[in-house]
């Protein structure tokens, strides 16, 4: 018998959990050596002692018993995780399960260390609120550079549009000027005719609708769409010929269009007009920069499957291979340093294939230049 109860008592302290057994006034009637360890107290120092010096406030002891005595003897088990405290005062996590022992007022308690458990989940779930913070900041500084490209793009664009409005209105702005001179003239010497001074004034009212003309086409070109449009490719070329057909003319550029498609495309029409202005304006000031004699640009729709593709073709030069795949890069230009701004087509491809949901591409053609590609979902 008396080997039993030392091969006994070797088990009770040598076993991996802590063994705890409290009456119901909390008094510690046991402890094995793994529970004293585990919270730093001798077996002595915790023997007929109150269970409360186990807690790190009064409180927090009070609350153990709300939610384990009176729990415990209802329904006779119970698994809780909780912070007691080590006799040097610092929280100790444990893992306790309870269990009624028949027949008597205790409570046989299994404790388990879970500290350095919840210490790591704790560090974990801190880590994860300081990635989740940087990447939170990360985000909004991409937004805001994505904010600031979109501005500087625009700006740009603006002034290409006063580039564009000053070729628009160099013609009839002269015809005013021409025209008003020589009725002041007229006037000056009292020289005219009622039939010729009403040709003279329609000459300066049809100049002076075809500018305020201009101000409306420019007005529609660039603003900004809020919702997606039922439109197609060749509707929105015509409309951005119209705006800088004088310009490339004045730079001797062939422009060619050949329209094989005329399908719907429900999409951001005026978005779309910009991209396909911008990938013009890039042709123009290629063939400009590489000084390029006989200058042409085809213009051409096509479809294929459920999609309609817009090509722009030029033989401005081509683009090197090796800086192909950089063209869409933010900040990335072939132009020279007085040109480019290196926002244009990184804006496009934006526009393309996130506002629009399609596709963008440029390859070298065998025609010395370059063919960029535009591919949008047909309407259903």
């Amino acid at each position: 018998m008396k080997k039993s109860e030392q091969w006994f008592k070797h088990i009770f302290n040598n076993t991996g959990v802590g063994i705890l057994v409290v009456d119901k006034k909390r008094t510690i009637l046991e402890a094995n050596k793994t529970v004293c360890d585990m919270l730093g107290y001798k077996y002595e120092e915790v023997i007929n002692k109150h269970a409360e010096i186990f807690h790190i406030s009064e409180e927090s002891s009070q609350r153990f018993q709300e939610i384990t005595f009176n729990t415990i003897f209802k329904s006779n088990t119970l698994d809780l995780e909780y912070k007691f405290k080590h006799k040097d005062g610092h929280p100790v996590w444990i893992k306790i399960t309870g269990d009624v022992i028949k027949d008597k007022d205790e409570v046989l308690w299994i404790v388990t260390d879970i500290d350095k458990r919840v210490k790591f989940q704790e560090e974990l779930a801190s880590l994860n609120d300081i990635l989740n913070n940087k990447l939170d900041r990360q985000i909004e500084a991409l937004r805001e550079k994505d904010r600031q490209l979109q501005y500087q793009a625009r700006l740009a664009q603006m002034g290409e549009m006063l580039n564009m409005i000053s070729h628009q209105w160099r013609q009839p702005l002269m015809s005013i000027c021409a025209t008003t001179s020589f009725l002041h003239g007229k006037l000056l010497i009292n020289e005219f005719e009622q039939k010729q001074f009403i040709e003279e004034l329609e000459i300066i009212e049809d100049s002076s609708e075809f500018l305020s003309n201009t101000i409306n086409d420019f007005r529609n070109f660039f603003k900004i769409d809020k919702e997606k449009i039922n439109t197609s490719f060749e509707s929105i070329v015509d409309t951005t010929l119209k705006i800088i057909k004088p310009i490339l003319s004045n730079n001797h550029i062939e422009i060619k269009t050949k329209y094989e498609s005329y399908k719907t495309i429900f999409s951001l029409e005026n978005e779309i007009r910009q991209v396909v202005l911008n990938i013009l304006k890039n042709s123009e000031d290629a063939f400009i920069q590489k000084n390029i004699k006989d200058r042409k640009i085809l213009i051409s729709t096509f479809t294929k499957d459920n999609f309609t593709f817009l090509e722009i073709s030029d033989n401005a030069g081509g683009i090197k291979p090796s800086l192909l795949n950089k063209i869409f890069d933010s900040y990335f230009t072939t132009k020279d340093s007085i040109n480019g701004t290196g926002l244009g087509l990184c804006m496009s491809k934006t526009i393309i294939e996130d506002n629009c949901k399609g596709t963008i591409t440029a390859k070298n053609n065998n025609k010395n230049g370059v063919d960029f590609t535009i591919k949008l979902p047909i309407k259903k």
